[in-house]
């Protein structure tokens, strides 16, 4: 490409060197054990950061809402499109006595709809689409009552690029878009819009938040783990050598979150090509035959501006994953249920098919990433248990592995950080 890259990896050939302060040695994994520490996690990082609940095409006109159930934030909130036409966000309570405002038949399963107004089945008790209240029910036994205080809880909300995110803290003065970061500005003008065929997978785990996180922050386990799945890129590569199909094209560092580059898996029939791919012309890495690009990519993306690029992971922190490819953009989100569990959400993003082959070959591309998805998953519950036996303190992260050595760092830099600032 002509382009000059915006990355390089530093001169002693170790993506480690460009960045020392994270270390060369073992590391601890006790922030994926310790009850304690996932409880300070909850209160200094989740409660007090910018998270991703979901994409502005959930709420397509005034009135649409949906809710989210977020266990580490032990609350329910309820998102809306407002009169104004702005995205609101609230905790999903009644002012009056506390009952759960927006559900449906289970009071526990997140739902969705439209709404002129919001309404308490438990009293009757009407707020509008701002969170205001309209009308109490049997007002005339109110005592004491200033109808002008009682409000649904507000929480704070943004946009940004169609990306829905809350923030819990209060005293929180920042922008989305600049927590975000440089990170965020790279890859603005990124047609998120135009990526409505949508498809989603969601599981629980008995593993911790940042264990399945660490999966998609490094390719160097691709010939192993999916040796299945991507037979053509195993195969062209000897396993215990630099693996050109499988080690990063780049890895980089901006604050609290991280980002790396990575080959695509070859765009065109291979010898451990599978008739339905010859059929439809697609694989995992998605259409062979791909539409022409409108618009040029975001500088961001492709930072190396290599040939053989394939796509770019961001992991914005603390649970929120961006991926780019050429199938379209793929969202993870990462919610904790526990010290040793959470829940794991991807939506996969596509152009809308023009037709019946380009839509067989989405499913079949996204039947592919659900396999990868739970071929990541497979070792993490065995991990998980192993890691809470106590046998081992202190793990080996290689210079492929440096995402999870940033991850594990921030994570307990942070929190010991807050708490120092408590005392």
């Amino acid at each position: 490409m002509s382009q000059e890259p915006l990355l390089k990896k530093p001169e002693s050939g170790k993506w480690t060197d460009a960045y020392p302060q994270l270390g060369r040695g073992p590391i601890s994994l006790d922030d994926c054990v310790s009850a304690e520490f996932y409880e300070k996690e909850r209160e200094h990082i989740f409660k007090k950061n910018w998270l991703y609940i979901g994409r502005v095409e959930r709420l397509p006109k005034v009135g649409s809402y949906f809710t989210r159930e977020l266990q580490v934030l032990n609350t329910s909130i309820l998102v809306v499109r407002d009169g104004e036409d702005s995205i609101r966000a609230f905790h999903n309570i009644c002012p009056h006595r506390g009952n759960k405002l927006v559900w449906k038949d289970d009071p526990f399963v997140e739902t969705e709809g439209t709404t002129s107004r919001l309404y308490c089945r438990f009293h009757g008790w009407r707020y509008g689409l701002d969170g205001h209240l309209i009308k109490p029910s049997r007002q005339d036994l109110l005592l004491d009552f200033e109808p002008g205080k009682c409000q649904v809880p507000a929480i704070q909300c943004e946009v940004w690029n169609g990306f829905v995110f809350i923030n819990l803290n209060s005293d929180n003065k920042q922008t989305v878009s600049d927590f975000l970061g440089d990170f965020a500005q790279g890859i603005e003008g990124f047609p998120f819009d135009r990526h409505r065929q949508t498809y989603k997978f969601k599981a629980e785990l008995q593993c911790n938040w940042k264990i399945f996180m660490d999966g998609f922050a490094e390719s160097y386990h691709g010939p192993y783990l999916h040796a299945g799945t991507f037979g053509a890129l195993t195969a062209l590569a000897k396993l215990d050598a630099p693996n050109q199909y499988t080690d990063a094209l780049g890895y980089e560092l901006k604050g609290l979150h991280r980002m790396f580059s990575f080959y695509g898996e070859p765009s065109k029939e291979t010898p451990y090509s599978l008739p339905i791919e010859k059929l439809v012309q697609a694989g995992a890495a998605g259409p062979w035959n791909k539409r022409p690009q409108k618009d040029p990519l975001p500088k961001g993306l492709n930072p190396t501006r290599s040939e053989k690029y394939g796509f770019d992971s961001f992991q914005f922190f603390p649970n929120f994953v961006l991926i780019f490819s050429s199938s379209g953009f793929t969202t993870h989100a990462h919610w904790p249920t526990g010290p040793h569990s959470h829940i794991v959400e991807v939506d996969m993003y596509y152009l809308p098919p023009t037709t019946h082959k380009e839509r067989i070959a989405q499913e079949l591309t996204v039947s592919f990433l659900n396999d990868v998805i739970l071929e990541d998953a497979s070792p993490l519950e065995g991990m998980q248990a192993m890691l809470n036996s106590g046998a081992i303190k202190e793990f080996h992260v290689n210079d492929e592995e440096i995402l999870i050595r940033h991850l594990h760092k921030t994570v307990q830099d942070y929190v010991a950080n807050a708490e120092k600032e408590k005392k």
